[in-house]
């Protein structure tokens, strides 16, 4: 009896160290933000990591790419066809990822694989973006998009750290 009480402590200390993390969290928040363009709907859902002070953009190595957020792939569902730079999105789901040159320029890549590891021949769309600093520094990834008078252009706005990255993209 009291090897099976032992045993038994054994599994749930295990049991808790494994659950305990998904439980308690780690200080990445999930978010989400959608708005309509074109006439249908545009949302991103992330998790955004913490910066913890340190210099993000310094995290990211020219020529990498970056899933933008934490815990999984950030992802973009849209209801309509969308326009990245010169090439056209059809309405789906899809994986966000940045990537970083070495003049510290950066490009927004839409991909087509939400389940596997990013692969360059997944692209479906990309354009070129900015990145400016903030004043504030802001600890936890947050991402928004802002849609233009018109209703037809939308800015996807990344925070994180002093880091602003933004990008411009449209209705097809």
């Amino acid at each position: 009896m009291t090897r099976k009480l032992g045993m038994l402590g054994l599994v749930l200390a295990v049991a808790a160290m494994v659950v305990a993390p998904v439980v308690m969290g780690h200080g990445n928040k999930a978010g989400s933000t959608s708005v309509t363009i074109g006439g249908g709907e545009v949302k991103v859902d992330f998790t955004g990591p913490e910066s913890k002070g340190r210099d993000v953009l310094a995290m990211l190595p020219p020529g990498g790419y970056w899933r933008m957020g934490a815990d999984r792939a950030t992802t973009l569902t849209t209801a309509v066809d969308l326009k990245f730079g010169d090439m056209v999105v059809a309405k789906g789901s899809y994986k966000l990822v940045a990537h970083f040159d070495e003049d510290k320029k950066w490009t927004l890549i839409v991909a087509e694989d939400l389940t596997g590891s990013f692969k360059p021949t997944n692209i479906v769309g990309k354009v070129a973006g900015v990145i400016s600093k903030l004043d504030t520094a802001v600890d936890n990834m947050t991402i928004k998009l802002e849609v233009s008078d018109d209703g037809n252009q939308c800015q996807i706005i990344l925070d994180w750290g002093t880091a602003r990255l933004t990008a411009d993209f449209s209705a097809a």
